[in-house]
């Protein structure tokens, strides 16, 4: 059924209005807005300003002024990106301390939101390498911008706590042309294992004390510079590798035949839709530059598998079964760039500027924030509640607007309107 959104939700607003630090009455209204399309939304294809102010049946809900909101409205986007930030981790450690759960999960991804070849002018935009064959639009690189996320699991909590935009060395000497021209501040060049360790440092001091924690990435951030500073912190870290990572002077390729005297170990990864065995042997030994010992795991789909999968544990006390079961929960990060991306649009920003992009990003996020913080809301009482289904919790959002959208056309009807009256009221030319 089509909505429209003639009223605000009371959730959101508990929820949002707090973290909207510094806004006015407008930039307070404009926000409300937008991220109330985005969860309403979830019929339409494109999340255009046209089309989210399309389902906007508010004063003042004009695409221009939104617009102008992104591209304009003096706001800044980085205190907005914390104060969501801030208020998961503060849900996280009141979660942590009514159920006494001390297995905590930190994983690390970074994706692409994927644009047209043909597009120019959006400052965020690049051609970026892509390890997605099926998605490359030219060679090995697509045309999109890149961003990297930091989530966290705590049993069946899971938050996508902190985002950053990465901008290549070449996108940033553009920008600098054109920023100082414009007497704007320069940019400067950050590494995505940089970004990562700033999102790290930055919620390290708020989360739940006496918690075991593990931080999980795939090969692309395998270094001794993260490893080094994940330790630095007291957690562990598990990761991908690469088949030439060199554990005890010797590359992962090698050590499978090295190790024919080992009993291969049957492993049974379970996922979401199926479960699959694999055969394993493990190593322990020492990564260059690394002064701790590390447990290598060698993983084949079966006798015949050419390409073992690699990875690396920092802790040397877990079996074999555990970090493999450990790192499969990098798959969330999987679901929240097709929630970001498919369901609230994360790709689909118009405005050109660097600012007015990273505006649009931080309401995105802060959107899919408000879900998964009601989805684990019954936590707060119940220690031993069940969690629902993400998709659930939108639906039922969406549902209340669906009553509010019935109840404020029933009350045109009562006033004598007619259906003309109304359809021009809700659907504006």
């Amino acid at each position: 059924m089509l909505v429209w959104i003639t009223a605000h939700s009371n959730t959101l607003l508990e929820f949002l209005v707090p973290l909207l630090l510094g806004f006015s009455e407008a930039q307070r209204r404009h926000a409300l807005n937008m991220v109330e399309a985005l969860l309403v939304s979830g019929a339409v294809k494109h999340k255009t300003l046209a089309a989210l102010t399309r389902v906007l049946g508010l004063p003042h809900a004009d695409q221009y002024a939104c617009a102008d909101f992104f591209r304009a409205s003096p706001w800044e986007y980085a205190p907005v990106q914390w104060a969501v930030t801030l208020f998961l981790l503060r849900t996280v450690a009141a979660i942590q301390q009514k159920t006494g759960w001390r297995l905590l999960f930190l994983s690390i991804d970074d994706a692409l939101a994927q644009k047209d070849a043909a597009t120019e002018e959006l400052e965020a935009v690049d051609w970026q390498y892509d390890h997605v064959t099926q998605r490359r639009q030219k060679g090995k690189y697509t045309k999109g911008s890149k961003y990297v996320c930091l989530h966290l699991q705590l049993g069946p909590v899971q938050f996508t706590l902190s985002w950053r935009l990465y901008l290549k060395r070449s996108q940033i000497k553009h920008l600098n042309e054109v920023r100082r021209e414009q007497g704007l501040e320069p940019l400067h060049y950050a590494k995505l294992s940089t970004l990562v360790m700033d999102m790290l440092t930055e919620i390290a001091p708020h989360l739940p004390s006496g918690c075991r924690v593990y931080v999980l990435f795939d090969a692309w951030y395998d270094g001794h510079q993260l490893h080094t500073f994940i330790r630095s912190h007291g957690w562990h870290w598990i990761c991908a590798t690469r088949y030439n990572r060199v554990v005890n002077d010797r590359p992962l390729s090698q050590w499978w035949s090295h190790l024919g005297h080992q009993r291969i170990t049957r492993v049974q990864v379970r996922s979401a839709t199926r479960s699959h065995t694999y055969l394993t042997r493990h190593v322990v030994g020492r990564l260059r530059r690394y002064p701790d010992p590390v447990v290598a795991i060698l993983s084949k789909r079966d006798r015949r598998d050419r390409t073992p999968a690699y990875f690396l544990s920092s802790d040397t006390t877990l079996s074999i079964q555990t970090i493999l079961k450990y790192y499969g929960y990098r798959w969330q990060t999987e679901v929240d760039n097709w929630y970001l991306k498919e369901r609230f649009g994360l790709a689909d920003y118009r405005v050109q500027s660097l600012e007015a992009i990273l505006r649009w990003h931080t309401l995105v996020f802060a959107a899919y924030a408000f879900a998964q913080y009601r989805r684990v809301v019954p936590l707060l009482t119940n220690p031993k509640a069940t969690l629902p289904e993400l998709n659930e919790v939108l639906a039922e959002h969406q549902n209340w607007h669906t009553r509010q959208t019935v109840s404020f056309i029933a009350a045109l009807a009562r006033q004598g309107k007619s259906d003309a009256e109304i359809v021009a009221q809700l659907m504006p030319a």
